[in-house]
């Protein structure tokens, strides 16, 4: 059986850490948390789940919500609900039956029972849920490159990756979250008349049609949220901003990459422990791989180590650092390894076009390219047989 999602709607701490305990079947997985408020549902089908487990006192499971749960929708994309509470009667299992409810479990119930359970529901969905009608979408997903050191070469990476992946076709949605000094407008060659600024400051909230308006398009087909013309206006950006961009793009986008800057600021912290992986980027040199070492130091400390996979760019056959140094050190694989082609990159960037359209037969472009595939691949299990034309760039 495929790998089976979850999402966790709860606003008990203690329940998701007893929850997060239970899973000792490594093909079932938590995804993501919700509260439960209104915006849970936006939230929860951006993730596309097998499962939404709701974490909840026995006290609180009544008609309110039974219709909480109803308004969710999960039906419509063949995901299950099942409730973990502390006291289960049957009254409650019969009331929870009626609602939809697939099945009820004390929050005591153990890991193995737990995983078996899960696994048996999700089983029976997907044996009966093509007869129901049920159109079950592929989900999204987030990536979020992040480097504790700069010129390391991130934005030229999350750039071309971006539209790489736009360019076969790929509903794609590149955030620069250097709110600050972010110039991914400039790698692209393009004028964004409105940035994350207007998005977070537009008083009817993220929406998917505000969210469309304030991006910029490039001859890719790559959608662009470019980050704020002048630093001082990135206090307007907050980490709720950055939560419903990411919750309301994944209903619409595809892939999803973040362009972060090189500080741990609560919107990128928030970006982070949105995205599904962390690019961490590197150059290699021993400032580099220290910087590299502290930052997983400190993503560590936030839960997000799990997520992290190692780029490594500018590499070059004689290094006195090398590859296996930050492998090594960080306990961490490499993911790809970019080459370094200054000339390419440089000569790309002052003609206004990513390395991938400007020369892609350069073994960087090459790089990029397999890079792109390689996210296709993971996500989709097999690469478009033709890419996109590129046309003339437009708003």
């Amino acid at each position: 059986m495929d790998k089976i999602n979850i999402v966790v709607v709860s606003d008990n701490t203690e329940y998701k850490v007893a929850l997060k305990n239970k899973l000792v079947d490594e093909n079932i997985a938590i995804i993501g948390y919700a509260d439960m408020e209104a915006g849970a549902k936006v939230r929860i089908q951006g993730f596309v789940p097998d499962v939404v487990a709701f974490l909840i006192d026995s006290g609180d499971i009544d008609t309110p919500f039974f219709d909480f749960v109803d308004g969710l929708g999960l039906g419509s994309y063949g995901a299950s609900a099942v409730i973990l509470t502390d006291k289960v009667t049957v009254d409650l299992v019969n009331m929870a039956a009626q609602a939809g409810i697939r099945q009820v479990m004390d929050i005591g119930i153990g890991g193995t029972e737990f995983c078996e359970n899960i696994t048996s529901i999700v089983a029976r969905e997907r044996k009966f849920s093509p007869s129901s009608g049920a159109e079950r979408k592929t989900r999204s997903n987030v990536y979020a490159f992040f480097s504790g050191k700069g010129g390391v070469g991130k934005t030229t990476i999350c750039t071309n990756v971006a539209v790489a992946l736009a360019s076969q076709g790929k509903k794609t949605l590149l955030i620069d979250l250097d709110l600050q000094f972010g110039d991914a407008d400039m790698a692209l060659d393009i004028s964004p008349t409105e940035t994350i600024v207007d998005l977070a400051r537009d008083t009817n909230g993220v929406s998917i049609d505000n969210l469309t308006t304030c991006c910029t398009t490039h001859a890719s087909g790559l959608s662009l949220l470019a980050s704020p013309n002048s630093p001082e206006l990135a206090e307007y950006v907050t980490t709720n901003t950055v939560k419903q961009i990411l919750d309301i793009g994944r209903n619409y986008f595809e892939y999803i990459l973040i362009d972060c800057g090189c500080q741990l600021t609560d919107p990128v912290i928030t970006a982070i422990e949105g995205a599904d992986t962390v690019f961490m980027v590197n150059d290699v040199n021993i400032l580099s791989l220290k910087r590299a070492k502290t930052c997983l130091n400190v993503l560590q400390q936030i839960n997000q180590k799990d997520k992290v996979k190692l780029v490594i760019n500018k590499n070059v056959k004689k290094n006195t650092v090398k590859i296996s140094d930050f492998e090594g050190l960080l306990g961490i694989p490499s993911y790809a390894v970019i080459a370094s082609d200054f000339k390419t990159v440089n000569t790309s960037l002052n003609n206004g076009q990513p390395a991938v359209t400007f020369k892609p037969r350069s073994i960087i472009s090459r790089d990029l390219s397999n890079f792109a595939n390689k996210l296709i691949l993971e996500r989709e299990g097999n690469l478009p047989s033709k890419q996109k034309s590129f046309g003339k760039k437009n708003k």
